[in-house]
């Protein structure tokens, strides 16, 4: 099926700074991702400034999170409804002495994390859906996913996930902090985070399973060779 406008994806990804202190995904090795980020920096921002998408015509979009440890935000999940129930432990997901799900993106060490914003009136957000259950399902074992609602009513966002399904985690966002601290502009938008909490790259539109896979090849081959300049197989 030929993409259409509204369904085109932007998409940065590039290796940058140290950052600030947080939760229990910063630790001392972030720093050496940050500077691995760096090192590929200047490659991506030509990519950035001479590439365009053949299939939708998009510019990769660029934005200040990029090489930066990511925001530390939790929140309350509306979805899925066995969460609090502790049946099935999710990556992320903590049960308060309230008995509250929340999840918290410090909370997943080791494994990339992709925070999906969408909207239940969002028609690219549909179509996007499939891929991202299929990217959780290759990343059952090094992956969280985690969605967010923007520009929505909650109920709205609970009927969305109720008709389609989805074994991630959706966090209630009604202040927009999550939002506001990714500066998304509108939905869908995605951001991928490294097993050391450095957001590694971000996608404006709908995006495919493969798009996050292609930056995570990227990095662990990039890290191989940071840790083996020689290139030998030994």
């Amino acid at each position: 099926m030929s993409p259409r406008a509204d369904d085109s994806s932007t998409h940065e990804s590039a290796l940058g700074s140290d950052a600030v202190s947080g939760g229990a995904r910063r630790r001392p090795n972030a720093a050496r991702v940050a500077a691995v980020l760096v090192g590929l920096a200047a490659a991506s921002l030509i990519a950035v400034l001479a590439t365009r998408d053949s299939d939708d015509g998009s510019i990769r979009a660029a934005s200040p999170l990029i090489g930066e440890l990511v925001p530390h935000l939790r929140g309350e999940l509306i979805w899925p409804p066995a969460a609090a129930e502790g049946d099935r432990p999710l990556p992320g997901v903590q049960i308060g002495a309230d008995g509250v799900a929340r999840f918290d993106i410090d909370a997943t060490p080791r494994r990339w994390v992709l925070v999906n914003f969408f909207a239940s009136w969002c028609v690219p957000c549909v179509r996007e859906h499939p891929a991202l259950a299929e990217w959780i399902e290759r990343h059952q074992h090094d992956g969280a996913l985690v969605a967010v609602p923007f520009g929505d009513r909650t109920a709205d966002a609970l009927t969305f996930y109720e008709r389609l399904g989805g074994d991630w985690p959706v966090v209630d966002d009604p202040d927009a902090r999550w939002a506001v601290a990714f500066g998304v502009l509108r939905p869908p938008e995605s951001f991928l985070v490294t097993p050391d909490g450095i957001v590694a790259a971000r996608w404006q539109g709908q995006i495919t399973a493969d798009d996050p896979d292609s930056v995570i090849a990227a990095l662990v081959a990039q890290w191989n060779a940071d840790a083996d300049p020689t290139g030998s197989t030994r």
